[in-house]
């Protein structure tokens, strides 16, 4: 007899089973998730091939019971359980039973201590009044002593300025320091110092989103700290986008898997977030949606997009590029090309007649760009190719 892993609606079946409360009925299921009621009697019907116990074991013909992308990030926010639920693989069922409580999401902030102001030491208070003026010579000096009589709050502070300055690899060195010392604020701050470790690591100068995606996976998991600081969830999203599609040349390279982490992950991010801080992640979910839509037929849909368009519809600050783009975005993903292209211009107009309160930068336009530029490359869009014509031109005329 051949092993084999628990199949996508093997795990449903169970997911059912053990969150009974949660599922109650088909219909209520469906009205929660966002789906017709008869997309959740396909899911069950599926479960029904597992009956032939002979047919599951013959790894020639394996049994199709597969769910689309979208269908596993519904499943998890019904559920309310963490994406890799799909991706880890179990051999028994007694197993995956065990198991399921690890994937619940945290949804409560544990009772920890948090340091204030108040907590540190005079000296320390005063020392940081260094770093506001430091020059690039006592930088460097700094660094050669490895800040040698130096608290671990001043070192960590210290990372964060180089960090500014684009000097990645040497506060990665200064993280190291702190976390090798013996000074009891690795402790008591080491949800920061890892968060900004993996702020680092994921850096386009170091790209190492693997050792980002596996701290940023821990603070996930184990300490809650996503729910005090939900752009950790943002930031681990980021890093599954860029592993599913920066080394891809065409859509057939791309890891389904990881795109559907990075959907789920944003939408966790988004929905932890304040109104006003929640169009990076819904931006993000509203591209994401349509590159999956050309690899899996029938992905996304208007209804969807429109719904996270809504999203950011409250938001109302026409001098925020970030804001401005975003609605621009997801018209041009909407089909509404002249919108966008009305969002945009608009904005470059005022941004001529008062540049300080209409800021826009090479930085900022080069996100776009990119952000465009990836998105092409896999779905050809040409509502995309236009706004990305337009932007480029427009922001080299200015």
């Amino acid at each position: 007899m051949s092993y084999y892993t628990l199949r996508d609606c093997e795990k449903f079946k169970i997911m059912r089973e053990v969150y009974s409360t949660i599922f109650g009925s088909s219909k209520a299921f469906s009205e929660k998730i966002g789906v017709g009621k008869a997309t959740i009697f396909h899911w069950i019907q599926l479960e029904k091939k597992l009956n032939d116990k002979d047919a599951i074991y013959n790894t020639n013909e394996p049994i199709k019971c597969s769910f689309n992308t979208k269908s596993k990030v519904k499943i998890c926010q019904g559920f309310g359980l963490i994406d890799t639920v799909w991706s880890d693989s179990f051999y028994q069922i007694s197993d995956f039973e065990e198991r399921l409580p690890d994937y619940k999401k945290i949804e409560k902030k544990p009772m920890v201590r948090i340091w204030t102001a108040e907590d540190r030491p005079q000296r320390d208070r005063s020392n940081l009044s260094e770093l506001e003026s430091l020059s690039t010579a006592d930088t460097n000096a700094l660094l050669e002593k490895k800040l040698e009589n130096k608290s671990a709050l001043f070192m960590f502070s210290f990372a964060e300025k180089l960090k500014k300055k684009e000097r990645i690899e040497e506060a990665l060195d200064v993280l190291t320091w702190i976390e090798n010392g013996k000074d009891t604020f690795k402790y008591i701050q080491g949800n920061k110092i890892t968060h900004l470790r993996a702020i680092l690591l994921s850096h386009e100068k170091i790209k190492d989103w693997d050792g980002a995606i596996d701290i940023l996976r821990s603070l996930y998991y184990s300490s809650a700290y996503h729910l005090e600081k939900p752009e950790i969830l943002t930031l681990l999203a980021s890093n599954y986008k860029r592993k599913a599609l920066d080394s891809a040349t065409s859509k057939e390279e791309i890891d389904i898997n990881f795109l559907m982490s990075s959907l789920c992950l944003y939408e966790d991010s988004m929905n932890l977030k304040p109104d006003n801080q929640k169009y990076y992640d819904a931006i993000n979910l509203a591209y994401l949606y349509k590159i999956v839509d050309a690899i899996e037929v029938e992905y996304a849909n208007k209804v969807e997009l429109t719904t996270l368009s809504k999203k950011v519809e409250s938001i109302k600050n026409e001098k925020d590029w970030w804001e401005v783009s975003s609605k621009a975005e997801f018209s041009m993903l909407l089909g509404q090309i002249d919108d966008a292209l009305l969002f945009i211009n608009g904005f470059f107009e005022n941004h001529i007649a008062q540049p300080s309160l209409y800021e826009v930068n090479d930085f900022k336009i080069g996100v776009l760009l990119r952000q465009l530029n990836l998105y092409i490359q896999f779905t050809e869009d040409i509502n995309a190719i236009k706004l990305l014509k337009e932007v480029d031109e427009s922001w080299k005329n200015i």
